[in-house]
């Protein structure tokens, strides 16, 4: 059912009486408590009902704790929907009319542990005598049925509500997470002796969206865009992405239009990926490691076992939905995206200069489409000449200026090839590899999706592969490597210096690049695990931060100046403990 046909249905329920007990049913974080609560605000003006009450079953364990909080969590209809308090619970209890009631609330909210009621005995026991009697013509909202305590069986609960309906002349909505029960839960066994109807909610997309996010503002018009893709009509995790897109929202806004589509795209695809439970395709490691990649040849066709297979199987199932959501690769966007959700919060320290140098990021994004867009038209477009397609890649190879993978490159060789011009094809791959071997975009062969089949493509990598393995200076790895993803080779080469190597080029680094630097270095060693203590990572994290601590301690001025950093202590004591444990053993 859409939400206007639910919402109808849980009109005519509340305001009508059409049932006695009906179930409202549906997937896990759908928003049926929110609907139903939108529903009752709404028309609480036209109950027949006297009173209202909203029970929640997690953490009840017994049927008389049930009864209790019918009893205390019970409104006035008009009052329907509000949440409950120490006074509204009051007025419940001075319906008892026990002369001294007023004596016995003041000991009970404030003045003893456990009030006495005169004539009754303590509180609890007046739920099993005397509250639970004065339960009648009430509209009651049972919700959370799957989290109920242990002790507290569906039987009972089922049983209950039979009695409220046939003795009280009660009127009984039971909200139910759809799949969350086992086959053999005694609910299945009871429930059609004791409801008129289900009612099962499921919005549509366009429904779901229409609930969390606003339908004018830009920013949220085109995230809605994105969770539309992802098929996410799950409004409590819809919220999560509302919150953490709010998070970074401030960061964002205002800068390039790249950096805009970027992170509404990263943010829906991190809280699927983390959230969505066992149906999603995709993890939110999947996310951290992915790199991307468009090739005219498919993946090697080899002989596998059926595990391999599966295995096969399900690593080109994500490949296919990162293209089809297009996602392109895990950069230093992602990964602060990523950490964003992992943390709960957003880290300005880190997140302000990496926004700051997202430009480069997005400049490579706009050179990669002129890439791709080529192979676009090869494999869409019949009615280019030959010519013109091969001018189209020449121009895309030279124009996209390296931004593209050498087994992409490859592709574009096979082609020139195939056409007999193998020699223009040649020229065409020197061109893109001296503008590599200048841009030393490429750090690890890990980073590469496949290797490319070409021999003479092949032998440029080779020779690329060699010249980048050269002794670089921390200078020279952190000026080319920040603002992408730190990675392979170069993150080897950092951890390879000391402490006292990282407190000489801090030392030195001016103005204004120390705090962006310092900070993406240090900020490494949130990208593994607090155990993880072999991971170059963590490596250069621990000497990174053991020159920032000897800078932070020359004096009390540099300590002012260096605290931003001192968050990291405990991370760093952390993993030093742990480092010690090893050498120990």
């Amino acid at each position: 059912m859409s939400i206007v046909q639910v919402e109808k249905a849980l009109t005519d329920f509340a305001v009508h009486k059409t049932g006695s007990a009906i179930v409202l049913k549906g997937e896990w974080g759908t928003g049926k408590t929110h609907l139903w609560n939108k529903v009752i605000k709404k028309h609480r003006g036209s109950f027949d009902r006297k009173t209202y009450s909203y029970v929640s079953l997690f953490g009840l364990n017994s049927l008389p704790d049930l009864k209790r909080s019918i009893f205390e969590n019970s409104v006035p209809t008009e009052k329907a929907g509000s949440v409950t308090t120490k006074e509204s619970v009051f007025e419940n209890l001075k319906k008892l009319e026990f002369s001294d009631a007023t004596t016995g609330l003041r000991k009970m909210f404030g003045y003893g542990k456990e009030a006495k009621i005169p004539f009754v005995g303590s509180f609890g026991g007046v739920i099993d005598s005397i509250q639970y009697a004065m339960v009648k013509d009430t509209i009651i909202c049972i919700d959370d049925f799957e989290r109920r305590g242990i002790a507290l069986s569906a039987r009972d609960v089922l049983g209950l509500i039979s009695n409220l309906i046939e003795s009280k002349d009660c009127s009984v909505i039971l909200i139910l997470n759809e799949g969350s029960l086992q086959k053999d839960d005694e609910f299945f066994t009871f429930s059609e002796k004791v409801f008129d109807y289900e009612v099962r909610y499921a919005p549509t997309l366009d429904e779901a969206a229409s609930v969390v996010f606003s339908t004018t503002d830009l920013y949220e018009k085109k995230i809605v865009e994105n969770v539309k893709k992802l098929e996410m009509n799950n409004i409590r995790l819809l919220r999560k992405v509302r919150y953490f897109a709010n998070l970074i929202k401030p960061f964002v806004d205002g800068k390039f239009d790249e950096i805009l589509d970027e992170s509404t795209k990263l943010i829906p695809l991190a809280i699927y990926a983390k959230y969505s439970g066992a149906e999603k395709v995709v993890s939110i490691e999947d996310l951290e490691k992915y790199k991307g990649g468009l090739s005219l040849f498919p993946p090697d066709k080899k002989e596998l076992t059926v595990e391999q297979k599966a295995i096969e199987d399900k690593k080109i199932a994500k490949v296919n939905f990162f293209r089809e959501y297009g996602y392109d690769e895990a950069d230093n966007f992602t990964m602060e995206i990523i950490k964003l959700v992992k943390n709960g919060y957003a880290d300005s320290n880190s997140l302000v200069p990496l926004i700051d140098s997202i430009t480069a990021v997005s400049e490579k994004s706009k050179r990669r489409k002129i890439f791709t867009d080529a192979w676009f038209v090869f494999h869409n477009d019949m009615s280019i000449t030959d010519a013109d397609l091969l001018d189209l890649f020449e121009k895309a190879v030279i124009e996209s200026g390296g931004a593209a993978n050498p087994y992409e490159i490859d592709g574009v060789l096979e082609i020139f090839t195939a056409a007999g011009l193998e020699e223009r094809g040649r020229s065409i791959v020197d061109e893109y590899f001296k503008v590599l071997f200048e841009s030393r975009s490429l750090t690890n062969r890990n980073e590469m999706y496949r290797l490319p089949k070409n021999p003479y493509i092949a032998e440029k990598l080779e020779q690329y592969f060699g010249d980048v393995r050269k002794a670089w200076s921390i200078d020279e790895l952190v000026d080319n490597y920040l603002g992408k993803q730190f990675s392979g080779e170069a993150l080897e080469s950092l951890s390879a210096f000391t402490a006292d190597q990282f407190y000489t080029y801090f030392k030195l680094l001016g103005s204004p690049k120390f705090k962006s630097y310092a900070q993406s270095l240090v900020d490494l060693g949130s990208r593994t695990e607090l155990a993880d203590i072999q991971s170059h990572y963590a490596v250069v994290f621990l000497k990174v931060f053991e020159a920032l601590k000897r800078m932070h301690d020359e004096s009390p001025l540099m300590a002012l100046r260096m605290n931003k950093f001192m968050d990291y202590q405990p991370m760093y004591d952390h993993k030093i403990n742990l480092v010690r444990q090893v050498d120990e053993s």
